[in-house]
């Protein structure tokens, strides 16, 4: 599944390409990049087309680093004089800095697809890459926000608005007991779901909006379409701006990131590390020759590193650490 589409030099490019390359400058940054993984920043540029274009373009929407040197770059972006060197954890630190202004500038006047990065770091609550947040709402609700989530909180008189900027919720609505009934809605990009005494989840896809319902049901209300009849316990259900999506059955294993878990029952690899990639900075690269592998097995989320090294045990494929932030599934050579 490919990201969000954004814009560098007039051409679309995936977002995942986009945060690539924002991730290589913070490691370029850090002043402690070593020989190899400057050679797999120069190995990466030359892989695609894209790839190129991205860095090129982080490059002149963070104040022109072309230099490529550590400390050039780092007194273009934080001139201190007294400092240095950039440590890898400040590194990580500016890279949500460029990635904000890079991705702000990728998005500009091209896009509409509302949960973007800059939104996110003005949000009411949020999550970082790999962190999960439970918490109560003031009317008793229960919120679980997954990794890489945003949300907004507005309670009026009238309603209980939860507006979800970026990633997936859990939510676990409490029963209004006051006077006017205010209803329970999330709002999306794409339109509003209303909690019919639920426990469901919503996540901010490429294009839609994807609710699956543990117990009760929602009311899907695409913003420029009709509501669909509702999604009951056990179904889900998306929608565009546009119109809803057909319902599905869904299995309990989808909510399983709020024990830390990721359950996979005959998962392709590439949908596999896909999902890993939500809970990890840097690319989860897969070559297409194993894409279409298997996998199956409950994998902690607390422990990556320790789930991509463990694939060779269960598939024929090799797992190549490029960087830090760079990981690439391969077909297992012959020895």
């Amino acid at each position: 599944m490919r990201g969000a589409t954004v814009y560098a030099q007039g051409q679309p490019i995936d977002l995942a390409i986009a945060m690539q390359a924002a991730e290589w400058l913070a490691t370029l940054m850090s002043g402690e990049t070593t020989p190899a993984e400057k050679t797999a920043w120069q190995q990466w540029r030359q892989a695609h087309p894209d790839h190129e274009r991205a860095w090129k373009h982080i490059e002149s929407v963070s104040g022109g680093l072309r230099a490529l040197d550590a400390q050039a770059s780092r007194k273009a972006l934080l001139p201190s004089p007294n400092s240095r060197s950039i440590s890898r954890r400040n590194s990580l630190q500016l890279l949500a800095w460029v990635s904000t202004i890079g991705i702000t500038g990728w998005f500009g006047a091209r896009s509409s697809y509302a949960p973007d990065i800059a939104r996110a770091a003005l949000a009411d609550l949020s999550t970082g890459v790999g962190e999960r947040r439970e918490l109560a709402l003031p009317d008793g609700t229960r919120l679980h926000l997954n990794s890489g989530s945003a949300v907004n909180i507005r309670y009026t008189g009238t309603q209980r608005l939860l507006q979800l900027v970026r990633g997936e919720v859990f939510i676990a609505t409490a029963r209004e007991t006051g006077l006017p009934y205010r209803p329970f809605l999330v709002e999306t990009a794409h339109g509003h779901a209303q909690a019919l005494g639920t426990r469901y989840s919503v996540r901010q896809a490429e294009g839609s909006t994807l609710v699956a319902v543990e117990d009760g049901a929602v009311r899907l209300m695409p913003r420029h379409g009709d509501a669909t009849p509702v999604i009951r316990a056990g179904q889900g259900g998306g929608m565009t701006a546009q119109g809803t999506l057909p319902a599905y059955a869904v299995s309990p294993d989808i909510w399983a990131w709020r024990q830390g878990l990721l359950l996979a029952d005959a998962m392709p690899l590439r949908d596999f590390l896909n999902e890993l990639s939500r809970y990890r900075h840097g690319l989860l690269g897969c070559d297409d020759a194993v894409a279409g592998l298997r996998i199956s097995g409950v994998f902690p989320l607390a422990d990556l590193d320790a789930v991509l090294l463990s694939l060779p045990d269960s598939l024929p494929v090799d797992v190549r650490l490029r960087t830090r932030y760079w990981v690439q599934v391969e077909a297992r050579q012959q020895r």
